[in-house]
C-alpha cells in the first residue's frame, strides 16, 4: 500500500520587528504574494491531504490560512511539538495517524523538514529523483513542497528510506 507525505515549509516570514520572539514572526509581503500561487501548485500537484498537521507558529499558521484553500475539507490539527521539532519529534506524530489517513499534509520548519524528506526518502532511481535529493539537501527554501510516496501498510512501520521523492517545488519555480 502507498501513503502519501506532502511537506510544506511556511512561507517567507518578517524578521522587520527584532522585538519579536521567533514563534511570533508573521508571514511578510513576499510570503503573502506566493500564498496563492503554492496553494494552486498543492491542489494540482499533491494529493488532497486526509489531514493537514500544522505547527503553532505564527508564520505556519498564516501559511496555512493562505494555502489551505486548496484542501477545505481536510481535518486540521495544530500542534507545539512541530516548532523547532526534530526528525524524531515528526516520525512520531507520523507514526500516531490514524490508518485511515491516506495522505497528510504537514506544514513546518527548517531544517525537521530538510532532514525528514532526507531520511524519508530512498536512494535516487532516477535522475529526477536525484536532483530533488541534490536540491533539497542544499536548501529547502521557504514554501518549498516536498512530496513523498512511502511504501508501507501502516503509518506506524515508517522507517528510514521507506519512500522515494515523488515532486519538489518552491515559490519561484511558480512565478
Amino acid at each position: 500500500m502507498t501513503k502519501f507525505i506532502t511537506l510544506l515549509r511556511h512561507l517567507k516570514s518578517s524578521w522587520e520587528d527584532p522585538a519579536l520572539e521567533d514563534f511570533d514572526r508573521p508571514l511578510n509581503l513576499r510570503g503573502e504574494a506566493a500564498g496563492p500561487l503554492v496553494r494552486d501548485a498543492l491542489a494540482t500537484r499533491t494529493p488532497a491531504p486526509d489531514l493537514i498537521l500544522c505547527s503553532t507558529a505564527r508564520r505556519t499558521r498564516e501559511t496555512l490560512a493562505l494555502v489551505g484553500e486548496a484542501f477545505p475539507e481536510s481535518p486540521r490539527r495544530f500542534l507545539d511539538s512541530l516548532y523547532r521539532a526534530k526528525v524524531a519529534d515528526l516520525l512520531v506524530q507520523i507514526a500516531g495517524l490514524p490508518e485511515t489517513v491516506g495522505s497528510v499534509l504537514v506544514v513546518g520548519h527548517d531544517p525537521s523538514l530538510k532532514e525528514t524528506v532526507l531520511h524519508l526518502a530512498a536512494a535516487p532511481f532516477n535522475s529526477t529523483q536525484f536532483e530533488i535529493r541534490h536540491r533539497i539537501s542544499r536548501k529547502y527554501p521557504t514554501g518549498g513542497v516536498a512530496l513523498l510516496a512511502l511504501y508501507l501498510d501502516r503509518w506506524s512501520a515508517i522507517s528510514p528510506g521507506c519512500g522515494e521523492m515523488v515532486r519538489f517545488f518552491a515559490p519561484r519555480d511558480l512565478f
